[in-house]
């Protein structure tokens, strides 16, 4: 416990004593994710660059509602779960060798500095909710650059789409709720949120194409939350167009009441293969998508495929969770990037600086990302783990 200093000691040495203290406790907090002395350096060069302004990022107060709930700054502490995040971003599959000599390179200190300094500025968006103790240890994967600059461009997004009406908002809340899984090691979890997150995503795709298709989609809506929160029965108005489907040889009610809407887009039911379901949704969308668009669909349908397993629980534990992160942050990085553009196009309003930035530097960090994860291999997830094992689980 800090103690007040005693009026003989000079200020200078007592701060010195107190900041050696803070370095001290810092290399026991991240000594299993980090070399301390590399953390420290980081830190101290962050700092030294910020100077003030971290106090106008980091509001010091004396709030006995902070004090009390525990929710006032943690400036150092979360400077250097920046540093960490950021650093493993950079490190992943390389040999402990190759570790050793970049963190040797000045060239690279530099880069890591100020990459930690564009996270500390995006924490308005950010690391501002983030909390400040995983429920289950393990990579703080929240802190790599792609997560985290995904968090903030959704709390942008919300914050854009505040009283919009449509399936914008559910799909960044999703992405949301996947963030946060992942913030807390639960990283299965996320992926039947990814799921539907991904079949949301594709139906507002289709619905944008089609808009005068959006009154009979929410009739549907109305449909299924009566069936399945009320009566348990299909209501006569439902049935009534199931009779009258444009495809008598699908008798699933179940697919119907999910996707009968599309019997009102015309092009849709002479062209969509897979009729009343969302991978018919997906292939008439490929059919009219620009090359681009072709390529990122062909992404989006690979990853959608990957989270069966886990939405029926036939797959619960993975021996890589470096391998989820690299999925988990590619199939929202697709999405809500994309829905993004859409809430500002829709909306009518032009891109700040910073949210161009924020893109600039999420296109930047994916980029690495999408290598790294053409990279994978079981020799270089064992690799990885070799040099950052894994922390056991602790609630």
């Amino acid at each position: 416990m800090n103690r007040l200093p005693n009026p003989s000691i000079d200020p200078m040495t007592f701060a010195q004593k107190i900041a050696e203290e803070h370095n001290k406790t810092l290399r026991e907090l991240f000594k299993h994710k980090i070399n301390g002395s590399f953390l420290i350096k980081i830190k101290s060069m962050v700092c030294a660059r910020m100077g003030s302004e971290l106090f106008n990022l980091y509001p010091i107060s004396f709030d006995n509602r902070e004090v009390i709930t525990g929710t006032g700054e943690t400036l150092e502490y979360d400077i250097c779960r920046m540093i960490v995040g950021t650093h493993r971003h950079h490190s992943i599959f390389l040999s402990q060798e190759e570790l050793y000599a970049k963190q040797k390179d000045t060239q690279y200190q530099e880069q890591l500095v100020g990459e930690v300094i564009e996270k500390i500025r995006l924490r308005i968006w950010g690391s501002k909710y983030f909390r400040k103790q995983q429920l289950l240890l393990g990579d703080e994967f929240l802190y790599f650059p792609v997560p985290y600059e995904l968090f903030a461009l959704c709390i942008r997004s919300l914050s854009l789409a505040a009283g919009y009406e449509g399936l914008w908002p559910n799909i960044i809340s999703n992405a949301l709720a996947s963030l946060t899984l992942m913030e807390n090691n639960m990283l299965s979890h996320a992926y039947p949120l990814c799921r539907g997150m991904i079949e949301q995503y594709l139906k507002a795709l289709i619905l944008r194409k089609h808009p005068k298709s959006i009154n009979d989609y929410t009739l549907f809506c109305s449909f299924e939350i009566e069936q399945s929160c009320c009566s348990q029965e299909y209501p006569d108005a439902f049935i009534e167009l199931f009779n009258k489907r444009i495809l008598p040889s699908s008798t699933s009610k179940n697919a119907y009441l999910h996707f009968g809407w599309l019997d009102q887009i015309a092009d849709y039911n002479t062209k969509a293969p897979y009729r009343y379901s969302i991978y018919g949704v997906l292939e008439y969308l490929m059919m009219h998508a620009t090359d681009d668009q072709y390529e990122e669909l062909c992404h989006i349908k690979r990853l959608y495929q990957m989270c069966h397993g886990y939405a029926h629980g036939s797959t619960v534990n993975v021996k890589y969770p470096l391998l989820q992160y690299f999925e988990i942050s590619m199939m929202l990085y697709y999405v809500v990037t994309r829905v993004f553009a859409d809430i500002h196009r829709e909306t009518n309003t032009d891109l700040l600086d910073e949210e161009k930035s924020l893109l600039d530097m999420l296109d930047r960090d994916f980029s690495i990302l999408n290598k790294q994860y053409q990279n994978r291999s079981t020799n270089n997830f064992e690799l990885y783990y070799r040099i950052f094992p894994k922390l056991p689980p602790n609630t």
